[in-house]
């Protein structure tokens, strides 16, 4: 059968998603907690690797297995896993689903706080910038990520792909009890695309760069060079086609 987890990680201390030999992953963590329950070796393929440093509040993965717990899943593997990781949900699910292949949107969320020292309480959680941002000249900018565009330009070296073209369906800055929260959702992201829209933004909110700048990045190509530090994103949630 084929089991269906919606994962919760704080990935500050992991070397990212992808199993690596000798270093702490999420994957290999979950691996290990899966075998150690249903006594099998199994292969946790999830919605999308996330980076070193990089978090998640709705990753979803499968994995196949013989066992059957039924609703017992959640609480079983999270006897096994670290505090630092946590099974938010499990359940059966069909065969032909797939935590990668069938997912239609992924929502990204990038959190920011102002301050001249950084925080005890936020620290690894969220990244600071020593100035006040103009939020509005921010969501000026973001539109013109908005839409159906080429991200070569916000795509670091080492991405994986057939296409660089991605469809931005939402993306959004809050400003929200002390923190500033850009959302992004696509119906899929390149290698380190997020963080580099959230260093794009982040200038904006300096006055640094603005909406036409940005579409002058998309339609030329030229390359985005600043990305964001990794612990200010998170993986927020995964949808899938019906």
């Amino acid at each position: 059968m084929r089991i269906k987890l919606i994962i919760e990680y704080d990935g500050t201390n992991f070397c990212g998603w992808q199993y690596q030999p000798g270093l702490r992953t999420v994957q290999s963590e979950l691996e290990s907690a899966i075998e150690k329950l249903t006594g099998e070796k199994s292969r946790v393929t999830a919605s999308g690797r996330t980076d070193a440093g990089v978090h998640a509040l709705g990753q979803t993965a499968h994995f196949d297995t013989n066992k059957d717990l039924g609703e017992k899943y959640a609480g079983a593997l999270n006897y096994y896993l670290p505090p630092d990781i946590r099974i938010i949900r499990a359940e059966k699910t069909s065969e032909d689903f797939h935590a990668r292949f069938s997912a239609k949107n992924k929502t990204y969320k990038y959190v920011i706080y102002e301050a001249q020292t950084d925080s005890a309480i936020l620290r690894g959680r969220a990244v600071r910038v020593g100035y006040r941002l103009n939020v509005r000249a921010m969501n000026a900018a973001a539109r013109s990520f908005f839409g159906k565009n080429d991200f070569s330009a916000f795509m670091s070296a080492g991405s994986e792909t057939v296409t660089t073209v991605r469809t931005v369906t939402d993306i959004s800055v809050k400003r929200k009890d002390g923190l500033i929260i850009i959302s992004v959702s696509a119906d899929g992201f390149l290698y380190n695309m997020v963080r580099k829209i959230a260093a794009a933004l982040i200038k904006a909110g300096r006055g640094a760069l603005d909406g036409d700048g940005i579409k002058e990045l998309l339609c030329k190509g030229a390359v985005f060079t600043p990305v964001a530090p990794p612990e200010g994103l998170y993986l927020y949630k995964v949808e899938y086609k019906i």
